[in-house]
């Protein structure tokens, strides 16, 4: 029976002593009992694909504050409105299970109230500049979404740490440079056939050749951002299909 297990990922930059990156979102699919009529049951042990409940779900990335004058800015909160995930788990969950996570970047949303909420930040910047940091967020010397349109997540396998924990082992891939990484996650089930995957990943934008934003070297953004996230998901009664190999 599924008791823990963990899943995380992705960054960015943008403007002031503000903008990295920060995404967050909410979805909605079929759940455990939307099973293909006549669809062969999964053996014990065998890796199922599940399907993540987009409106119990939800991914926010958040930005930090540094420098001297870093009291004078804000943490910033961006989620995203477009993404999906694929998952292939079994019960309990072994080495070889996958998943990726797809977000669409022209899709990212910062600082909305929805979002600074889902990522517990207070009061933000005023509209006007959001508007300016949404804008800058998606440029062609930040997240370039137009030559960029996807970030990508994508794990090759997990590895039980204690009990209840796992580490998922993947690779993420932004503005075109793929980065490995490590994902410490935590799965509990929450009914017959459904379970909820949490966890956080930390990542340095000059990983991802971005430079975080400052003024006059006072008030800048952190390199470090965090990408928390809660998947709700359920199995869909099919075998997943051969991974690579």
């Amino acid at each position: 029976m599924y008791k823990s297990f963990s899943f995380s990922r992705n960054p960015m930059s943008a403007r002031l002593m503000m903008i990295g990156l920060g995404l967050a979102g909410t979805t909605t699919e079929p759940s455990a009992a939307q099973q293909t009529p006549g669809a062969e049951a999964p053996a014990a042990g065998e890796l199922q694909a599940y399907a993540v409940d987009r409106e119990r779900s939800s991914l926010v990335v958040v930005t930090h504050k540094a420098g001297l004058l870093s009291f004078l800015g804000h943490e910033h909160a961006i989620i995203p409105e477009g993404w999906s995930v694929a998952l292939c788990l079994a019960d309990p969950v072994p080495v070889t299970s996958r998943g990726s996570l797809v977000i669409e970047t022209g899709s990212l949303v910062i600082d909305s109230d929805s979002a600074r909420a889902l990522a517990g930040l207070g009061d933000g910047p005023g509209a006007d500049d959001v508007i300016e940091i949404q804008r800058t967020l998606l440029n062609a010397d930040h997240l370039a979404a137009d030559a960029y349109p996807t970030i990508t997540l994508d794990i090759d396998s997990t590895e039980r740490t204690e009990d209840e924990a796992f580490v998922a082992h993947g690779r993420l891939t932004l503005r075109g440079i793929t980065r490995a990484v490590a994902i410490p996650i935590v799965a509990e089930g929450v009914a017959t056939g459904t379970i909820r995957l949490s966890g956080a990943l930390r990542i340095r934008q000059s990983d991802f050749g971005l430079t975080p934003e400052s003024t006059a070297g006072m008030v800048k953004v952190s390199d470090d951002v965090d990408l928390r996230f809660e998947l709700v998901a359920a199995t869909t009664g099919r075998p997943c299909p051969p991974g690579p190999q």
